[in-house]
């Protein structure tokens, strides 16, 4: 049998006591928040059908799931997001109230190239407010995000704000639809950093026919919509038989209009990446922002409802107390998700380097219709990841306060005080005091010393010697050193009930590793 070391998973992370801690503060610190404005938590299966997510996301999801069958054939996968659960489970209940606010916490999975700040195991929270539409509701959820990053000490943030909504709007008249609309959406930030040419190439390559189109023989050649392969019959019909090979002419004829049709894509296609450009552009302070790309939505005489919507959510943001200062507008943000409909956000922290995203989220009304509802209800939602939360509040506010492992160590003076020990310790706990049982059978005096080692403010000596219900406590720093005092050293008995006022007397706080002091509320 090989009894080499088994090692973790790449891209997977082992917690320490201080590490786990740290994450859990900011889990139920954020869960908080969460439910004073009214949301309400939910639970969702870690194992998903497959085909959630892939209708959701699109076949390049398929890259980054941890898919499988299972030992029924079901092809299944770990989630690599928290939304598509939520909005599954609220498709299966149909006499859900709307609208309706909840919010999910979990482990989510995705297969990616770890890095500092990525991993292919981590812990997501976010929210959801299913049945609410307009820039009310968006600048609700972008707010929460904001407050609560506030309230847990993080101050390097920005806020950027965009709305996927034009661009679709773009594609759909130039006719547009399926992979080429899902390449051209997540081609958004490309063409910002690699420039048309780069994004164009990459096209064709993830699009066969669209490099078809470019490479056929028929360039000037334009057919509308209503052309038939007949029509194309009547103008190749004095061709001779021999020249056509083995093909009927209605064959000839229909793949010369599926070329011609393919050639007025690559048009489309080509028109969509110059617009992708200049959208690109039009980012940085709102009012700018805003007027630059009103101008550039004008002169294409595009609708301009959608930065309208904008401009209300930023006087929104404002009035929830988000500072104006934190807001970007960028019409090229497109998060690279084939299912948001209209506004999208992130938010990110300028000192994370790379992984600078803390958050993101946006509108997605087509979702519950995609996934198998029976009309589209709209929706806008978050998440955050609590691994760069933790990072950017040490960023910000400093490593968490090292407090001690628990307020009292309560230690039985021989094996016959157990019982009496476990009864102290109960009561203690009743009171809202963390205690820790010393079950290691060590001498007083050792397990004193341990407890000083190990940073413990104080500990509860039980003795058979003293009356029922009560213990013998001591501040580790007034130097206790347990059994071994002189009788006129020793600590006083006091009752199990009395420890409370005690700590409080000594100045011991009850608090439990890994604090953090409170940021604005």
């Amino acid at each position: 049998m090989d009894r080499r070391p088994i090692e973790r998973v790449r891209g997977t992370q082992d917690l320490g006591t201080r590490a786990a801690d740290a994450l859990d503060s900011v889990r139920s610190h954020c869960e908080a928040r969460f439910s004073t404005h009214g949301f309400r938590r939910v639970d969702v299966p870690v194992i998903e059908a497959a085909d959630l997510h892939l209708r959701k996301s699109g076949l390049e999801i398929i890259t980054k799931l941890y898919a499988f069958h299972d030992l029924g054939g079901r092809r299944v996968c770990l989630r690599p997001e928290l939304t598509a659960s939520i909005v599954r489970a609220a498709i299966a209940s149909p006499a859900q109230r709307l609208p309706d606010k909840v919010f999910a916490t979990g482990p989510v999975f995705r297969y990616e190239r770890p890095s500092r700040g990525r991993f292919r195991q981590f812990t997501q929270t976010g929210v959801e407010v299913l049945g609410a539409d307009g820039a009310l509701a968006d600048a609700e959820i972008i707010a929460l995000a904001a407050t609560t990053l506030d309230s847990l000490g993080i101050t390097g943030y920005v806020i950027t704000i965009g709305n996927v909504g034009i661009l679709s709007d773009v594609l759909g008249r130039l006719g547009l639809t399926g992979r080429r609309r899902a390449i051209l959406l997540e081609s958004l930030e490309e063409t910002r950093r690699q420039g048309i040419d780069a994004v164009r190439r990459r096209f064709e390559t993830l699009d066969p026919d669209a490099a078809a189109a470019r490479a056929g023989p028929v360039e000037t050649v334009h057919v509308d919509g209503s052309s038939r392969p007949e029509t194309v019959a009547r103008l190749i019909a004095s061709v001779s038989p021999g020249d056509l090979g083995r093909r009927t002419l209605d064959d000839v004829a229909t793949r010369l209009v599926a070329r011609m049709q393919g050639d007025r894509a690559h048009e489309a296609v080509d028109r969509a990446l110059a617009f992708i450009a200049q959208l690109g552009e039009v980012r940085g302070d709102p009012d700018d922002a805003l007027t630059a790309g009103r101008a550039l939505l004008e002169h294409h005489g595009l609708d301009v409802a959608p930065l309208s919507e904008l401009a209300r959510t930023v006087t929104l943001l404002e009035a929830f107390g988000v500072d104006r200062a934190r807001l970007r507008i960028d019409l090229g943000l497109s998060r690279g998700l084939q299912y948001y409909t209209g506004m999208v956000f992130e938010i990110d922290h300028e000192s994370l380097g790379a992984e600078r995203q803390l958050c993101g989220g946006g509108r997605y009304d087509d979702l519950v219709r995609v996934l198998g509802g029976r009309q589209s209800i709209p929706a806008t939602g978050f998440a955050f990841g609590l691994e760069r939360l933790v990072m950017a509040r040490e960023a910000d506010a400093g490593p968490p306060a090292d407090a001690a492992p628990a307020t009292v160590l309560v230690v039985p003076s021989s094996p016959p005080d157990s019982a009496r020990a476990i009864k102290c310790a109960v009561t203690l706990r009743h009171d809202g005091i963390t205690a820790t049982l010393d079950t290691s059978g060590r001498a007083v005096r050792a397990a004193v010393a341990f407890a000083a080692r190990e940073g413990f403010p104080a500990v509860a000596v039980v003795s058979g010697d003293d009356s029922e219900d009560t213990c013998r406590p001591r501040a580790l720093s007034e130097g206790y050193t347990g059994a071994g005092d002189a009788p006129s050293q020793a600590p006083p008995p006091i009752p199990f009930a009395a420890m409370g006022p005690w700590l409080d007397a000594q100045g011991i706080a009850r608090q439990p590793r890994g604090s953090w002091p409170e940021g604005r509320r």
